[in-house]
């Protein structure tokens, strides 16, 4: 039995609250900046922690990890340029918002759905650790096949009224993700004999590229003028004060997202983006008003947000039940725990239930202060949406490559960031929608070795997906997604073409 108040006692001592103060700040500001993960920056920081008694040292770290998964949300939204990969999802409405003058809307419903989703996760690892870390045991290839399939269909949910090029665009971003080593056989595929493929594209390129290069060559096509508000930003204005109606509007979504987000975290290997976009697609197709996706939309940012940091306290939940990390963060931080000789599974609970309750109380304070750190600094942030965009965005263009560049060491995915700048460009010209691509390029790694292994296990039998419970259900929700939309989308169809006949006086 845990003693959550012993873990009380030692996590208010004033040291233990300014280490995860500390982590939190870091946290926060190299995830605003594109390029600078949150991987990279508890890597940095993880030698000081070898310094630290235990609770200090892991509570930087997690102070670390909350405020990254958080602060990329604030480029996303300012920029549209998402600080981390989770962030993505949510540059599609809060950039919108900005341009529409709303950014301190953005940015606090941003900053309440993040800490109800990280609190939702809080409770969930300190509550139903064990029980959550036995079921994601169950999750094998047949079952990240079928749950990856049907995020996948979420792509057409994302693409209606546009059905042909949202598919376009998401087989687009498949086919960027196969190049480099085969997953399974080590064998190079679409390297063209390019030494700089064999590890295929770099995420950090592509969304840097397709958000802020995109948006960069697009202003200076327009030639975008210096028109800015003189004033100061009032966070109490009515353009960015959000109101008491507009947070009920989204607590439906908020309900929906923040658990998506906890159970994607307690698999090992999903991660936050996925988390981030699989529940943007389940609550649109939910939303009572879902041609607000997209174009500025607070439910859209809540689903986003909601789920990114739901994640951030359940992928503790494999590492400390089974010792197994949920992604790369609890990875690196596990070698934190080792140093410490703290060793990750059942034991952990039995042998050092004082250092368990410590991180639980950890948790909750950490997201706490994450809250009102971050509220203390949004008049702060918001000053970036006053600076005139010909000085922003060159600003934002140099930030870019030198992120690139340091996440990357390598100057060819430079030169990658600004082909797929262009190519965002191009597909906002054409009307073809970037969240396919990007939907696409994360999930079809995951399809593609859920299936090859799947496969394998059952001697290239299909039987696997419909024998078992956990395929079997994502499949049928896939089908009936599909068919869902495509009767969605033959209506509206049949709609439009009466419209247009009664227009022209035909029967």
């Amino acid at each position: 039995m845990i003693d959550i108040g012993s873990g009380l006692s030692v996590v208010f001592d004033p040291q233990i609250m300014g280490l995860i103060l500390l982590g939190l700040v870091i946290g926060v500001v190299i995830g605003a900046i594109p390029g600078l993960n949150v991987p990279l920056a508890v890597a940095i920081t993880l030698p000081i922690t070898f310094y630290l008694e235990p609770v200090g040292g892991i509570a930087m770290l997690v102070g670390i990890y909350k405020g990254g998964t958080y602060g990329g949300s604030i480029s996303a939204v300012l920029i549209n340029v998402p600080g981390v990969p989770a962030s993505a999802a949510t540059a599609l409405d809060g950039y919108e918002l900005t341009r529409q003058g709303k950014a301190g809307k953005a940015l606090k419903m941003s900053l309440y759905a993040s800490g109800f989703g990280a609190l939702l996760s809080d409770l969930a690892l300190i509550f139903f650790a064990v029980p959550v870390a036995v079921m994601a045991l169950r999750i094998g290839p047949p079952e990240n096949f079928a749950l990856g399939l049907f995020a996948l269909t979420l792509i057409a949910v994302l693409s209606q009224g546009n059905m042909l090029k949202g598919l376009i665009s998401g087989l687009f971003g498949i086919f960027l993700a196969s190049f480099g080593l085969d997953p399974l056989t080590g064998s190079y595929r679409l390297t063209f004999d390019v030494p700089q493929l064999t590890a295929g594209w770099t995420f950090i390129a592509l969304i840097i590229g397709v958000f802020a290069i995109a948006e960069a060559i697009e202003l200076a096509q327009k030639r975008a003028s210096d028109v800015q508000k003189a004033e100061g930003v009032r966070l109490d204005s009515a353009d960015h004060r959000l109101s008491g109606a507009e947070m009920r509007s989204v607590v439906p979504t908020l309900l929906r997202s923040g658990p998506l987000g906890v159970a994607i975290g307690a698999v090992p290997g999903l991660g936050s983006a996925i988390a981030a976009f699989f529940s943007y697609g389940v609550a649109r197709s939910f939303s009572k008003k879902p041609e607000e996706y997209g174009k500025g939309s607070l439910e859209g940012i809540a689903a986003a947000e909601s789920a990114n940091n739901g994640v951030t306290s359940s992928t503790f939940i494999p590492l400390l039940t089974l010792g197994i990390p949920g992604d790369v963060i609890t990875a690196i931080m596990l070698g934190a725990f080792m140093v410490h000789g703290l060793v990750p599974g059942p034991s952990l609970f039995q042998q050092h239930g004082d250092f368990v309750a410590a991180l639980f109380v950890t948790m909750v304070v950490g997201t706490i202060l994450l809250v009102v750190v971050a509220r203390l600094g949004m008049r702060l942030f918001l000053q970036a949406s006053r600076v005139p965009d010909r000085i922003l965005f060159p600003i934002v263009v140099v930030l870019c490559f030198t992120g690139t560049y340091v996440a990357t060491h390598n100057f060819f995915d430079m030169y990658a960031t600004l082909g797929f700048g262009v190519l965002g460009f191009a597909m906002k010209r054409f009307g073809f929608p970037i969240a396919p691509l990007l939907i696409g390029f994360i999930l079809g790694p995951l399809v593609e070795v859920g299936l090859r292994q799947s496969l394998y296990m059952s001697a290239d039998s299909l039987a696997i997906f419909v024998t078992r419970p956990i395929p079997l259900l994502f499949l049928s929700m896939a089908v009936l997604t599909v068919f869902v939309v495509a009767w969605q989308e033959y209506r509206a169809g049949a709609a439009t073409r009466r419209a247009r006949r009664e227009g022209e006086g035909q029967p």
